[in-house]
């Protein structure tokens, strides 16, 4: 009759038993895992969320004073400066708020890409241009700025008159709302 062999077993490869090389991979496994996860934390923000936020909050401003006219033909034409100063390489208008005592128009951005008929770049203007767009508005480079046109009869559907507060809206967590008045 055989003797029996305990889970003593030797394993030729590594001269030693099945428990050490199975607490060998689990110590292993765990090493793997940590290293992932807070490579992952460190660099993401996977697991916790981030740890800390390098990033610039984009701030467009008005250079300048907005004006607003209305054309002998009923549309109301607002003409406005505007720059973007700080943020990543480009920032995006995505609403613009008139604002004035009786009520708000909120322009959304595919408002906005319909009623700009006119977007003239600064003179030292050197990288992209500023453009509009159904899904973003506005699209301001850093550094640039340019006078942006717009038809504001497109989307009202009607002349606007009196005092309005034009606020312009970045779409960000901490957003810094740039804002003026304009004279109809």
């Amino acid at each position: 009759m055989k003797p029996i062999k305990d889970d003593k077993k030797e394993n030729k490869y590594w001269q030693t038993s099945t428990k050490k090389i199975l607490a060998v991979t689990l110590i292993f496994g765990i090493i793997v895992v940590v290293f992932v996860v807070g490579t992952g934390q460190i660099a993401y923000g996977n697991f916790y969320g981030p740890l800390f936020n390098d990033s610039k909050v984009p701030v467009v401003q008005f250079k300048g004073t907005p004006y607003g006219m209305n054309a002998a033909n009923g549309s109301s034409v607002m003409v406005l400066n505007v720059t973007d100063i700080d943020g990543p390489n480009q920032a995006a208008i995505s609403e613009i708020i008139l604002t004035n005592s009786t009520g708000n128009i909120t322009l959304t951005s595919q408002n906005i890409s319909k009623d700009v008929f006119s977007i003239k770049d600064a003179a030292y203007h050197y990288h992209d241009d500023i453009k509009t767009s159904p899904y973003n508005g506005i699209l301001v480079p850093l550094g640039d700025e340019a006078t942006i046109h717009m038809n504001l009869t497109k989307s009202t559907g009607m002349e606007l008159h009196g005092k309005y507060t034009v606020t312009l809206v970045v779409p960000t967590q901490k957003a810094k709302m740039s804002t003026a008045t304009v004279t109809f």
